[in-house]
């Protein structure tokens, strides 16, 4: 009686947490709908949070495949937190928090024992090699990617709303030059400077962005980046550290067209044209690593 009773109570509550963990989700991928279908690392981080659900499912009763479930479980939460603070993107801890809750129940809650059928066993050990793989896919995206100045999901992140918003500014340009002075122009039209933004964890938010019309050095470098990347042109943002230590921290842009390099500072032109001086525009460089007269470069991506 006991027995069925312990049953009773484990099913329940993997009922329950499994409930939780696929309403997260279904929620999450709602909410990233527009940007899952542009962004492969997001999409990788997705799955991190949705396929280990598929644990609830699975009716695990031995310890040795809890076990197997848990240090999955592990190094899926450690690689939100890398990929976090790496990026500059709280959106992979959204994975972390489903991955916390899995956690706690194969941790604590789930008491079960048993021995678990041979189909159990097969299915967990497909199900941790999908995952394996997935972990594969998001250290690449982390430490090594693919064409940065392209890639969508980094610290640089847009979505189909921003790729139509982007098509719609270049309408009527036929060279990248046209393309990118577009984009610029666009910007430093529509865009004021944050003198109240003092971000405890600095990361861009297209879509804030986008819609407050206000951000600082940070919000119009990515912003100005995902335009370019959206239409094809190579485009890097850049930080750098004053050499004039009496001076903050800044980011700017360097942007592939015409054959060479050229340094922008989309935010320096929008301060310059609300107090009507002369643009900084575009400088052209030797090479997209080529030393900046008023900054230590300390990061290119």
């Amino acid at each position: 009686m006991k027995t069925t009773k312990t049953s009773k109570t484990n099913t329940r509550s993997r009922i329950i947490f499994f409930a939780i963990a696929l309403t997260y989700n279904l929620l999450l991928g709602f909410y990233l709908k527009d940007f899952l279908v542009l962004s492969p690392m997001l999409l990788t981080f997705y799955l991190l949070s949705a396929l280990p659900t598929l644990f609830f499912v699975l009716k695990i009763r031995s310890t040795p495949m809890r076990v197997i479930a848990l240090i999955v479980l592990f190094f899926v939460m450690v690689m939100s937190i890398v990929s976090a603070l790496s990026c500059r993107r709280l959106l992979p801890m959204l994975t972390f928090v489903v991955t916390a809750i899995e956690m706690m129940y194969f941790g604590i809650v789930d008491n079960s024992s048993g021995k678990d059928k041979s189909l159990t066993k097969i299915c967990v050990l497909v199900l941790t090699a999908f995952i394996a793989v997935l972990l594969f896919f998001s250290y690449n995206f982390v430490y090594k990617p693919v064409e940065p100045y392209f890639s969508n999901g980094r610290d640089t992140l847009w979505d189909t709303q921003t790729e139509e918003l982007a098509n719609e500014i270049c309408a009527g340009c036929e060279t990248d030059e046209e393309k990118v002075r577009a984009s610029y122009d666009w910007i430093i039209a529509n865009f004021e400077y944050d003198y109240d933004c003092n971000p405890l964890f600095q990361y861009f938010n297209v879509r804030k962005t986008l819609q407050t019309k206000q951000g600082i050095c940070f919000d119009f470098s990515h912003l100005f980046a995902a335009f370019c990347r959206s239409q094809n042109i190579p485009c890097y943002a850049v930080d750098g550290t004053p050499y004039d230590r009496s001076k903050e921290p800044h980011t700017w842009n360097r942007v592939y067209f015409n054959g060479s390099w050229w340094d922008v500072d989309v935010t320096c032109d929008i301060l310059r044209i609300q107090n009507q001086m002369k643009l900084y525009g575009f400088c052209k460089l030797e090479s997209f690593g080529s030393p900046d007269n008023d900054y230590q470069i300390i990061k290119i991506y």
